[in-house]
């Protein structure tokens, strides 16, 4: 059996911290590739960063659970479309 790894774009991480997605509730992968797609489409990659360094700026606190739950379920959601 080979291990498959891939890296995950940060732009996918950061178009679904800076989405209005809440962390609550289950969402499937499918939805978080939606959100991924309209975030990256609406405000492109630089916009995205800029929020999200904003948001790091303002409340550090709560930006690091969000930005891990966020690595955690594009790289979950990614994964399949990558690695096919």
């Amino acid at each position: 059996m080979t291990n498959t790894t891939f890296q995950l774009d940060p732009v996918l991480a950061m178009a679904l911290f800076v989405s209005d997605t809440p962390r609550s509730g289950d969402l499937d992968d499918a939805t978080i590739r939606a959100t991924v797609d309209r975030t990256l489409e609406q405000l492109g990659p630089d916009e995205c960063y800029a929020r999200a360094a904003e948001v790091f700026g303002d409340r550090p606190e709560t930006a690091l659970e969000r930005i891990q739950w966020a690595r955690e379920r594009c790289a979950r959601a990614m994964a399949p479309a990558l690695a096919g």
